[in-house]
């Protein structure tokens, strides 16, 4: 146990979560305690804000307001409602009026969670990516998987390697297929398929700075590489071409931390996407780094920053 000095105002910070049993928020919450900090965890969803001409203030479900230092988002959770979803942001952004430190920002985390703006913005910072389409018009998801040869459809917005499938120009039933996916998605993401030796690598960045690397194998069959899909944390030696990538990646999406997936291709590395939000147990377990340590590091530069 460490002493807090009683004449000194303790620094509160709170932990964006959905689940306390998380790997990653524990170390968060962990990690902050360590620091001398007192820990609160937030579940965005149990949260509500009351507006008046005279009042604006940020309360739990006991009424009770939030007093903070500094916000660290570990998960704000998967919501298909767009109503849900943007309150949640809308929450985040008042901290941000308040001058209360979040990391990382709601901005950040909507840039990377969106696989068609984040790939306009790699485009824009002349990054690798794989040819990509975004399309909801039937005919042209046709001609651009007969084009591509192979092709990864995903969700614009998703996770963990949910709803990910691989698309063939030669299947009898692609046009049904496709016709299927755009009356469930309404728009559909088609990525070209980069043949790759059944893994990709995740690179994990806090500031400026590339903390280490691992491999995520895939499970033999299939060529979806997400941990949370079976993949394998696999140590990988960081390059300097990966670690050029990551961090221009993830300035791109200008995020504080993040996760950032590259694939090996015939013709180099190409970026594939940048989690804002990512786990911090894969990287643990395969090269004993703890990524979360120097996130929660940097927070505190930040809440120091913002007292002086």
């Amino acid at each position: 146990m460490h002493n807090r000095n009683q004449n000194t105002k303790v620094v509160k910070i709170g932990v964006v979560l959905t689940d306390p049993e998380d790997w990653t928020a524990r170390a968060f919450i962990n990690n902050i305690d360590k620091r001398g900090a007192k820990p609160v965890p937030l579940n965005l969803s149990a949260l509500s804000a009351s507006l008046s001409t005279a009042d604006f203030s940020i309360f739990n479900a006991d009424f009770k307001g939030l007093e903070l230092d500094a916000i660290l988002v570990r998960d704000v959770g998967i919501s298909f409602s767009l109503e849900t979803i943007s309150f949640k942001f809308d929450l985040l952004r008042q901290f941000e009026t308040l001058s209360i430190p979040v990391m990382n920002t709601p901005a950040a985390i909507q840039n990377a969670a969106n696989k068609f703006f984040s790939f306009y913005l790699f485009k824009r910072a002349h990054l690798p990516i794989p040819r990509t389409m975004i399309t909801s018009e039937l005919d042209v998801a046709v001609q651009t998987i007969e084009k591509f040869g192979s092709a990864v459809t995903k969700p614009i917005f998703g996770s963990q390697g949910n709803g990910i499938l691989k698309l063939e120009r030669a299947q009898p039933d692609l046009k049904l297929k496709l016709t299927e996916l755009l009356n469930e998605r309404g728009v559909l993401y088609l990525q070209e398929f980069v043949p790759n030796p059944g893994r990709d690598i995740r690179v994990f960045v806090v500031g400026e700075e590339a903390l280490g690397a691992i491999y995520r194998v895939s499970l033999s069959g299939s060529f979806v590489s997400n941990l949370s899909q079976g993949g394998t944390p696999v140590k990988c030696e960081l390059t300097e071409e990966m670690e050029e990538l990551a961090i221009r990646a993830t300035k791109a999406v200008n995020a504080d931390f993040a996760g950032v997936d590259l694939i090996e291709g015939e013709e180099g590395l190409f970026v594939l996407e940048v989690n804002g939000t990512p786990s911090g147990k894969g990287i643990n377990r395969a090269c004993g780094i703890d990524v979360t340590k120097r996130i929660v590091g940097l927070l505190f530069e930040r809440v120091g920053a913002a007292r002086l």
